[in-house]
């Protein structure tokens, strides 16, 4: 959902976002400063154009040449090697993204093209239960609120931020432990 948030907002005015999800929620950072209400919230978190706006979001050609990878075998279309000698799995990709470009160019409403659509959109996007979660978001109130330091649930994506920073001499649990300590420590005078 926070790259088809990202999407709709990018729709509104040139932008560029670095986004970090997990579990607890979602982080969209920009270097430019921005402003939000409640209005604009509800706008990214609509339910309305959902599917169109996940695909315009993600390189979902990409994620369904993946997905097609398993439909592919499955169908007989790849040779996954002989018992004991089975290929590699890259050779299994490449193997099955030719099929899948081949099929995308000449056969694009081809049975097992859609097969890998609907995969991606029900098993990886579970477009379904985000829906659901969109329809049920849409009857809540909204409170937008101004935070000094990390939340509890902001922690997470935090740290998951960080740990994709890719220059660092320090390890992940001393650059966590280090910011454990300050957020104590500007706990304890605040």
């Amino acid at each position: 959902m926070a790259a088809a948030a990202c999407h709709r907002w990018a729709q509104l005015r040139p932008i560029t976002f670095s986004v970090t999800a997990n579990d607890y929620g979602a982080e969209l950072l920009t270097s430019t400063p921005i402003e939000t209400d409640a209005s604009l919230i509800r706008r990214l978190m609509a339910r309305q154009d959902l599917g169109a706006d996940l695909l315009a979001s993600l390189n979902f050609s990409e994620v369904a040449r993946r997905q097609f990878r398993d439909i592919a075998r499955i169908a007989g279309l790849v040779f996954q090697g002989y018992p004991g000698a089975r290929k590699l799995e890259r050779q299994l990709q490449a193997s099955s993204g030719l099929i899948f470009d081949v099929l995308r160019e000449y056969d694009p409403r081809n049975l097992l093209l859609e097969q890998a659509r609907r995969e991606v959109f029900e098993l990886q996007l579970e477009e379904t239960r985000l829906a659901q979660a969109l329809e049920e978001l849409e009857t809540r109130t909204l409170v937008l609120s101004r935070v000094e330091s990390l939340t509890p649930l902001s922690f997470p994506l935090w740290a998951e931020r960080l740990r994709s920073q890719i220059l660092s001499t320090e390890s992940f649990q001393e650059r966590i432990q280090r910011m454990i300590d300050r957020l104590e420590r500007r706990a304890a005078r605040g």
